[in-house]
């Protein structure tokens, strides 16, 4: 009858942390090729809006494209980087932990990444169209900072405290990811310890 029940073996499959650490690879390898085609699909949407503007738009747009491909391939590099410190992984007493610990930094660097890049593209095109430049960046990206903002004019300062606000939410964005990666390991480390205390002091118990 063990041979027509095969759950146990899957099961056994998945409890070993090689599979966790495979799995995951191929999973951000996979997220890594469909962010790369989602980055190519909004950089060809922005050139279709360009037709038949005038030369100041079309000077901007250039420049804000060419930081937009920069920044898509940091977040591209960074994924595969990532996938591969996931690869690389030893067995430990826990799987899922050093996994989430490392995924969690991964979130933080690829928002960091991706918006000090564009924030630096917006900043520029604002100089070049003002507000309108926000109309573009919404196409790039859903989630840079200071988009509601409104008032933006063409002149230096109003660039210039895009690219700001970009970085410092970028930072900021970046230490809570750290920090929550930091206390998964810490909560890790705990448990441990707490583990070993327990084992000596039944030991010395028993002595």
């Amino acid at each position: 009858m063990g041979n027509y029940f095969f759950m146990k073996p899957v099961l056994q499959l998945i409890s070993v942390g090689h599979f966790f650490r495979k799995a995951f690879t191929v999973f951000l390898q996979i997220l890594t090729v469909v962010i790369a085609i989602a980055g190519l699909v909004s950089w060809v949407g922005v050139w279709k809006s360009v037709a038949g503007q005038d030369t100041s738009l079309i000077l901007g747009i250039i420049i804000f494209q060419l930081f937009f491909v920069i920044a898509v391939y940091m977040v591209v590099h960074t994924m595969f980087i990532r996938a591969g410190d996931i690869s690389a992984l030893p067995d430990a007493d826990y799987t899922v932990i050093p996994i989430v610990s490392i995924a969690l930094k991964l979130c933080g660097e690829i928002y960091a990444c991706f918006s000090v890049v564009v924030a630096i593209a917006g900043g520029i095109l604002i100089w070049f169209i003002g507000g309108n430049a926000f109309y573009f960046i919404r196409k790039s990206s859903l989630f840079m900072p200071g988009q509601g903002f409104g008032g933006y004019s063409s002149d230096f300062l109003g660039g210039l405290i895009f690219i700001v606000v970009g970085w410092l939410v970028a930072f900021l964005v970046l230490v809570i990811f750290y920090f929550f990666a930091e206390t998964v390991v810490v909560i890790t480390d705990i448990a441990k310890n707490t583990k070993i205390t327990r084992e000596v002091a039944e030991q010395y118990i028993k002595e």
